[in-house]
């Protein structure tokens, strides 16, 4: 699955080129390949998410973006999208919903540990996604780009996308015919993600004692200055009532 999502996303990128080069053709007439090819792509993403490296919650963001780009090729190759006006809209959304997942990700992410090729590889294509699928809003109002100029230029920095996924895919070999050094690698690779979950969780927990200790703290002083004012003569007959003395025996200068 890692070679097939590779070439998915030099296929979509070559694809935005082909759509940039001609640019003046309409988007009926390249509403079908568009369609099979954003089909296609979503397939490979949606199997080959469990055969990613990262957590869960990372291989989720994969199977998203699989089902929201196979979702959109169906649109295409049902003719839903008809309108010209329409397109970029649906397209730009596409592209910023994918900048903002990767956006996402990267808030995740150990910026002291993990800041890497990897990490500034996904901040630059989350902000070109995220800033090109906003323009599409804009862009009577601006540079007025045609309808496959704009989607040509969706279409590479999704492909870089598709083609990082590929990237991040790993060829699973069964237990069966794994050798020991690898079984042992395996091992080794899990107890570090062991570890570096047990460092975030004790985070976490640190966190949220600090947090008790605040709200305990809070709570002391609101009932402080939410205590009920006694007046005099009550404060008086209770301290009595307490020492065994009736008001009534005390001497007229007492009272």
């Amino acid at each position: 699955m890692r070679i097939i999502n590779m070439i998915m996303g030099v296929v979509l990128a070559l694809l935005g080129v082909f759509s940039i080069a001609n640019a003046g053709l309409t988007f009926i007439s390249m509403a079908f390949p568009i369609g099979v090819i954003l089909t296609i792509i979503g397939i490979t993403e949606c199997i080959s998410y469990r055969s990613r490296d990262e957590d869960e919650e990372d291989r989720h963001w994969v199977l998203i973006d699989g089902l929201t780009t196979f979702i959109l090729g169906i649109v295409v190759l049902t003719g839903q999208l008809a309108a010209d006006i329409a397109v970029p809209v649906i397209f730009g959304m596409w592209s910023m919903i994918a900048g903002i997942r990767y956006l996402v990700i990267i808030t995740h992410v150990d910026i002291k540990e993990e800041k890497n090729l990897d990490f500034y590889w996904t901040v630059v294509v989350a902000v070109c996604n995220f800033v090109t699928g906003l323009y599409t809003f804009f862009n009577a109002s601006l540079f007025n780009l045609s309808v496959l100029m704009m989607l040509g230029i969706i279409f590479v920095i999704q492909g870089i996308n598709v083609i990082k996924v590929g990237f991040d895919t790993t060829y699973k070999k069964p237990d069966l015919i794994k050798t020991k050094e690898e079984l042992l690698e395996e091992a080794e690779r899990k107890a570090e993600e062991a570890r570096r979950e047990a460092k975030i969780a004790v985070k976490k927990a640190r966190r949220a004692k600090r947090a008790i200790r605040e709200v305990e703290e809070i709570k002391v002083t609101y009932d402080i200055f939410n205590e009920p004012v006694v007046p005099p003569e009550e404060l008086l007959n209770k301290t009595l009532e307490e020492d065994g003395i009736e008001e009534e025996t005390l001497p007229e200068e007492d009272k």
